[in-house]
């Protein structure tokens, strides 16, 4: 964060001129909600059944954007995102964000764009392999994985301006993973609805 700080001071302060093709042209942020479609194949832990380590994830997360010119941003992003599978109520939850590049075209009141967010996260993964018999008593047919991974996001999506200061921002995302590849890391599309307050 730090960095990003200082990077925009910089640009800020060297384009003030909006004939320079990175000008600085003001900010933007908001939240989103995701939800959508991952999957990884099938959970075995031991000679337990199978499950499938797949389904619908939600959660929310939020972006800052700094506009340099008419089409370039560069910002930050983070997000926390869960998912339940399996029979017994498994569940795996990813929290994840980095720095953000992304280029807009101008389409009347649409702002269509496109990029990339590149940074890490962490996973944990909690697997119950079979029905659990009492809240009260210790579960011990569990398996619990926590790791932190390395992600590029590559997004698209579009903004529609409801006023001068607020937009309506829809996106779709695929994560991959840059880290070694884990048995239960899930790939999928996630899809994004939010608000962005510009300035």
């Amino acid at each position: 964060m730090l960095v990003l700080a200082t990077f925009v001071q910089s640009v800020v302060a060297a384009g003030d001129g909006d004939s320079k093709p990175f000008a600085y042209k003001g900010f933007s942020g908001g939240m989103m909600l995701h939800a959508g479609w991952v999957q990884r194949g099938d959970m075995a832990v031991g000679l337990a059944p199978v499950q499938r380590l797949r389904g619908v994830p939600m959660g929310i997360g939020g972006a800052l954007k700094v506009r340099l010119g008419d089409h370039l941003r560069v910002g930050t992003e983070g997000y926390t995102s869960s998912l339940g599978y399996g029979e017994w109520g498994s569940s795996l939850s990813i929290g994840w964000g980095g720095l953000l590049v992304d280029y807009t075209f101008r389409m009347g009141d649409f702002t269509p764009y496109l990029g990339a967010t590149i940074g890490g996260g962490l996973v944990e993964n909690l697997t119950l392999t079979s029905e659990p018999e009492m809240d009260t008593l210790p579960e011990y047919n569990i398996s619990y994985r926590n790791y932190g991974v390395g992600v590029i996001v590559p997004f698209v999506g579009v903004e529609y301006g409801l006023t001068e200061r607020m937009s309506l921002t829809l996106k779709a995302d695929y994560m991959f993973s840059l880290s070694a590849t884990e048995f239960d890391f899930p790939s999928g599309v996630r899809c994004y609805v939010g608000f962005m307050f510009n300035h």
